[in-house]
């Protein structure tokens, strides 16, 4: 009997072997795959998950990061993983950057964002309380923005010039 295990055990690890690198990539992946579907706490995640959303939801499901959903005018809702003591509006605007970079290139699009336009254009906004985050080094919980909390883009208002008539 422990003769025919061992026989068994050699030709699994011959079949291993003999499969491509495509192949133990398509059953690693679609292992991985099986196992978030299958767990509550990660089952919302995308089927192509990288390892920092993996790392992210397991945060949030311990209490120490956040979930932020940014609302878009016409576009579907973007959620973004923050830290959630210690992080900054620059560093929510990188993790928004990241998590819009990321959902392009899943659906496979190759528009190219001008970051610092955006930036310069528009400032984020606490839906529930109306708080506008203008200075990108005060904290993000300085402006109440706390787990499940809702953000949208709003239009910079142009400062005037102050342009003096010469006669």
């Amino acid at each position: 009997m422990c003769e025919k295990d061992g026989d068994s055990k050699a030709s699994i690890e011959e079949d291993i072997e003999n499969l491509s690198h495509e192949d133990l990539l398509e059953i690693t992946q679609s292992s991985i795959r099986r196992l978030i579907t299958s767990d509550p706490l990660l089952s919302d995640l995308p089927p192509d998950v990288t390892f920092e959303e993996v790392v992210a939801q397991i945060a949030v499901a311990q209490g120490q990061s956040i979930t932020v959903t940014v609302n878009r005018y016409s576009e579907s809702p973007l959620n973004v993983v923050i830290p959630q003591k210690g992080t900054t509006v620059l560093d929510l605007k990188k993790a928004i950057r990241r998590a819009f970079t990321l959902k392009q290139q899943r659906q496979r699009i190759k528009t190219k964002i001008s970051w610092r336009y955006v930036w310069k254009t528009y400032y984020l906004q606490n839906i529930q309380n109306g708080q506008v985050m203008i200075q990108d080094k005060k904290e993000v919980s300085e402006y109440g923005i706390a787990n499940k909390s809702q953000i949208r883009f709003v239009k910079r208002l142009r400062k005037e010039s102050s342009k003096t008539e010469s006669c």
